[in-house]
């Protein structure tokens, strides 16, 4: 099914904001609709109107990123791409090493995402003279996951820590820049965009209120990116347009609900930083493609 499709659904109520307080409730919501086994841009679509707040909605479109930059990734469950560490030094870099028939990853990383529940991790590491990608999972061997006691941006959703100690992984699930999506830099402001439009959407017909033209000009032109074979340099323009719609959107929307949910409102208000997380970066790249 087509965006237009997943938002008729939305207008017809078959889709509803599920009430989800905290990120086990939010696996439970994601789990009981089957998220996991829809197309990304559905997955993003749908997981943006289900979520009740944005820590999800970010969780929503950076799930379907990972589904769509990393086509290796498991279908069942969460996955997590690992790549910042630590600058200080304290903490060494992931590395891969030959080991017999397979490689072993160690080293540590800085930022996890839902690192309480996340199943799969996608490991950006150094081997020789580039960088590759490993896929394990949180249960294996050598691998330690913590969690920061109070994230300071979408507090809702856990963010942690990573270290690999002597981790081995075969050479099946290693791999190259090449096996990833050709879009890699865009999928994810695309991707979590799409969510937060859906999230608009979906809140603003659950208190009652129109699909107004703002609201609806962001889904078309997502829509349209995801219908069309469009190059680098044509889909890091249409982002920047998107952004720029989205925030267009989110404003309106954010006036509308102060009214009309004052819990949402808070929220809202506390997490809107996502809603221009990714113009300064899209605005830059757009010009340099």
């Amino acid at each position: 099914m087509g965006i237009d499709g997943w938002l008729e659904r939305i207008e017809a109520g078959a889709i509803a904001t599920a009430v989800s307080v905290n990120e086990a409730a939010w696996r439970d919501t994601w789990t009981t609709h089957d998220v996991h086994h829809l197309d990304p841009v559905s997955m993003a679509f749908v997981g943006g109107a289900l979520a009740d707040r944005l820590a999800w909605v970010f969780h929503a479109g950076y799930q379907a990123m990972m589904r769509r930059t990393f086509p290796f990734c498991p279908a069942d469950g969460w996955t997590s791409y690992l790549v910042a560490e630590d600058r200080s030094g304290e903490y060494p870099a992931a590395v891969l090493e030959k080991a017999g028939e397979g490689k072993r990853l160690s080293g540590c990383k800085s930022w996890v995402a839902a690192s309480d529940h996340v199943d799969f991790l996608v490991v950006r590491a150094a081997f020789e003279d580039h960088h590759e990608y490993a896929l394990v999972g949180r249960g294996t061997r050598g691998v330690h996951l913590s969690s920061r006691e109070s994230p300071s941006f979408l507090p809702d959703l856990s963010q942690g820590f990573a270290t690999f100690e002597n981790v081995l992984v075969g050479e099946k699930q290693v791999f190259s820049r090449g096996d990833l999506s050709g879009h890699f830099s865009g999928e994810e402001p695309y991707h979590v965009l799409l969510a937060l439009c859906a999230h608009i959407a979906a809140q603003t017909l659950k208190h009652g209120g129109p699909l107004t033209a703002e609201i609806v000009a962001p889904i078309r032109m997502a829509r349209e990116m995801a219908e069309k074979d469009l190059s680098a340099h044509q889909f890091m323009k249409s982002l920047v347009r998107l952004d720029r719609a989205t925030t267009r959107a989110a404003s309106q929307f954010g006036q509308y609900i102060e009214s009309e949910n004052k819990e949402l409102f808070l929220r809202w208000h506390r997490d809107k930083r996502l809603v221009e997380m990714f113009t300064r970066g899209l605005e830059q790249g757009a010009n340099g493609v």
